[in-house]
């Protein structure tokens, strides 16, 4: 059974992917707040939003280097809830190959399909990391 804050979680992330595609721009409050309610009910996980954040902050690095591409504050709280909700070290391992995987893809579909020269919306592709990370049970 899959507990109401995964719920949550994903109504939350699917509302600001569509924010996040359709006005290039999420709302700080809305992923700060769920960042504290997950913290308040995962606190035990704290281990893992904090290396999430230090996974995160090292791709904004990597990203802005490489491609020119910008990686927002929102992107670094969606990993940081990701994280949060983590079971185990395993599970953070296989988030980081989860995502390198889906980003690359996401990126070439992009580039391909929408257009070279627009900015690319990095949440929907973080939405589909945590869906994932749902389907092998790996958050809790």
């Amino acid at each position: 059974m899959i507990d109401w804050i995964i719920w949550l979680t994903l109504a939350v992330l699917i509302f600001v992917s569509y924010l996040d595609v359709k006005y290039k721009a999420v709302p700080s409050v809305i992923l700060t707040g769920l960042i504290f309610a997950v913290l308040i009910l995962r606190s035990n996980n704290l281990l893992f939003g904090v290396l999430a954040l230090v996974f995160a902050i090292m791709i904004q690095d990597l990203i802005s280097d490489v491609a020119g591409m910008e990686f927002g504050v929102a992107d670094i709280k969606v990993f940081i809830i990701i994280g949060l909700l983590l079971i185990n070290v395993q599970n953070f391992f296989i988030m980081i190959i989860v995502f390198l995987i889906f980003q690359f893809a996401y990126t070439l579909v992009w580039r391909w399909k929408v257009d070279k020269k627009e900015e690319m919306p990095f949440i929907p592709c973080l939405l589909a990391v945590y869906i994932a990370m749902i389907l092998i049970q790996s958050v809790a």
